[in-house]
C-alpha cells in the first residue's frame, strides 16, 4: 500500500510557516495570517513585515520510527514531508499518527532499502531508529504591541509551562499568555500547563517597564 499522499500546507489556527522576503528568504519563518483564502496575506513574527505568500502542496509520507527507551524499543509512525532530510545525531519530535504520543528523538540509524545512510531525504527513508532524550527544544514567540520575536528555549520533556507564570529567555522572565498545543488547539486560562512535548508553540510577552510577571 502506498502510505504516502499530497497535503497542503498546514495553516495552524491563524499562523503558517513560509519564507520571508525581509528577513528570511531561504529559509521558513512563523508568520501571522492576516488574510486567509485564495490571496492570502500574513505577517511574519520575526520582523513584522507583511506580504502575500502561495500555498505550496506538500508531499507526505508515513515513516516507522523505532525508539530505543531504558532497553526497550517502541515501534511508532510517523507523518513526515518527504522533501525534509534528517542527518544522524538530528533531534525531532516523533508523534504517532496512531495513537498521538509524543516522544523527542535523536536519530541514530537512517535505513534506506538494504542501506544505512549519514543523511537522506524522508521520501528515501524506510525506517529511522533513534533514542529517546530527556530534553526537547520549544519555540516561545515573545509579544510586544506590533511586533514578535521568536526563541527557543531547551527543558526537558516532561517540564510543565503554564499560563500566567514566567518562562525564561536568556536569563529573563516573560509572563506566558497562551500555550499552543500539537494539533492546533491553545491553552490560556490562567494555570493551564501542557508538558514540553506536547507543545508546538509558547507565547508570551515583554513585561511593562518597572513591573515583573509571576512566577
Amino acid at each position: 500500500m502506498n502510505n504516502s499522499f499530497v497535503r497542503i500546507m498546514i495553516e495552524e489556527e491563524n499562523e503558517v510557516e513560509i519564507k520571508c522576503p525581509k528577513c528570511s528568504p531561504a529559509d521558513e519563518t512563523w508568520h501571522e495570517i492576516l488574510k486567509p483564502g485564495q490571496s492570502p496575506v500574513a505577517k511574519c513574527m520575526d520582523c513584522g513585515h507583511v506580504h502575500s505568500y502561495r500555498v505550496p502542496r506538500i508531499k507526505m509520507k508515513t515513516v516507522k520510527v523505532i525508539v530505543s527507551h531504558m532497553g526497550d524499543s517502541i515501534v511508532m509512525q510517523a507523518l513526515l514531508p518527504e522533501d525534509e532530510r534528517f542527518l544522524i545525531d538530528d533531534e525531532f519530535i516523533v508523534e504517532d499518527v496512531h495513537s498521538g504520543d509524543v516522544v523527542p528523538v535523536m536519530v541514530t540509524v537512517l535505513e534506506c532499502g538494504d542501506k544505512r545512510k549519514p543523511s537522506a531525504a524522508v521520501k528515501d527513508i524506510d525506517t529511522i531508529w533513534g533514542r529517546a532524550i530527556d530534553e526537547m527544544t520549544v519555540k516561545v514567540a515573545i509579544q510586544q504591541k506590533e511586533v514578535t520575536e521568536a526563541a527557543e528555549v531547551k527543558v526537558p520533556g516532561d517540564f510543565k509551562f503554564v499560563v500566567g507564570q514566567n518562562v525564561k529567555v536568556d536569563g529573563k522572565d516573560y509572563p506566558i499568555i497562551s500555550i499552543k498545543i500539537r494539533g492546533g488547539s491553545f491553552k490560556s486560562r490562567e494555570g493551564d500547563y501542557v508538558l514540553a512535548k506536547k507543545v508546538k508553540r509558547v507565547y508570551a510577552k515583554k513585561p511593562m517597564h518597572g513591573r515583573r510577571g509571576k512566577y
